[in-house]
């Protein structure tokens, strides 16, 4: 299985950068908008309710969705006693998407212009989001031994 790190690793750094290299081109559309003075009106509510909604939206892609993905996944092997690698290798890939999603959810907050309060919360969460979804070998191998995977 020793042999699979580095494909799988190499799969899921292709998964994080493309995912993460949109979501700064996405962020760069936005400050391009701002420096020409075009704002992007809300299609409906305050922007204060959208700071607040998207402030969620990305604690919850961000930080909880992930926590609760990981303690999923935990139990269902637990329970079953034993797991594929292509299962892993599935919910490392759903634990990327999901984390750095929290990304875009900050990019729409920065969009739209709401207020600075959720605008930096936003940003925060999807800066934690990006972090938490690098894959490392390092990380990928630990687990991979974590979940009988990887040999000694």
């Amino acid at each position: 299985m020793n042999q699979d790190v580095p494909q799988i690793g190499r799969s899921l750094n292709l998964l994080f950068w493309v995912l993460t290299v949109v979501a700064l081109i996405f962020l760069g559309i936005g400050y391009l908008l701002h420096r020409m003075n075009i704002e992007i009106p809300t299609p409906f509510g305050s922007l204060r309710a959208w700071g607040i909604l998207l402030l969620l939206l990305s604690v919850i892609l961000g930080v909880a969705l992930p926590v609760l993905l990981r303690t999923l996944f935990n139990k269902r092997v637990v329970e079953e006693k034993h797991v594929e690698l292509v299962l892993f290798v599935a919910h490392q890939k759903r634990l990327v998407v999901v984390s750095v999603s929290a990304a875009y959810a900050a990019c729409i907050a920065y969009l739209l212009m709401v207020p600075n309060l959720y605008l930096y919360g936003s940003v925060l969460a999807g800066l934690y989001g990006i972090y938490s979804a690098i894959p490392s070998e390092r990380k990928l191998k630990g687990e991979l031994r974590f979940y009988g995977l990887g040999g000694k």
